[in-house]
């Protein structure tokens, strides 16, 4: 029984509290910033940026439970493009000029696991 409380112990360690990404959420038509917590579902932080001659250019920031990097055009070339930006970081959608961050969530996680799994190992070896 010992054991079995050490155990969910040293789980509770590693998975910590759950934390909100933070995200720049505004639309404005130059590189807007507004911080801003996201809900625990989302994973991104999604820039969109739309070029239009007529219209003149929008950026869009916001959280982001999926999110696919790209760039689109519409009609003509020096129109209607559209560019996606995506990244996982607190407050990354800053600049306008940001590629896909490679980190997953899971990698913010995993010292903690090792250091939760090495106490288990020091724990279960002495008894």
């Amino acid at each position: 029984m010992k054991t079995v409380l050490l155990l969910f112990a040293a789980m509770a360690v590693a998975a910590g509290p759950a934390r909100a990404l933070q995200c720049h959420v505004c639309s404005s038509s130059s590189n807007c910033r507004e911080p801003k917590p996201c809900s625990p579902t989302s994973q991104f932080c999604k820039t969109v940026v739309k070029v239009e001659t007529l219209s003149g250019n929008l950026v869009k920031k916001e959280c982001s439970d999926m999110c696919t990097p790209g760039d689109t055009s519409h009609g003509q070339v020096t129109s209607g493009k559209v560019t996606v930006h995506c990244c996982q970081e607190d407050l990354c959608n800053s600049s306008l000029k940001r590629p896909m961050s490679a980190s997953s969530p899971l990698a913010a996680t995993t010292p903690r696991l090792a250091l939760a799994l090495g106490l288990l190992t020091l724990l279960l070896g002495s008894l």
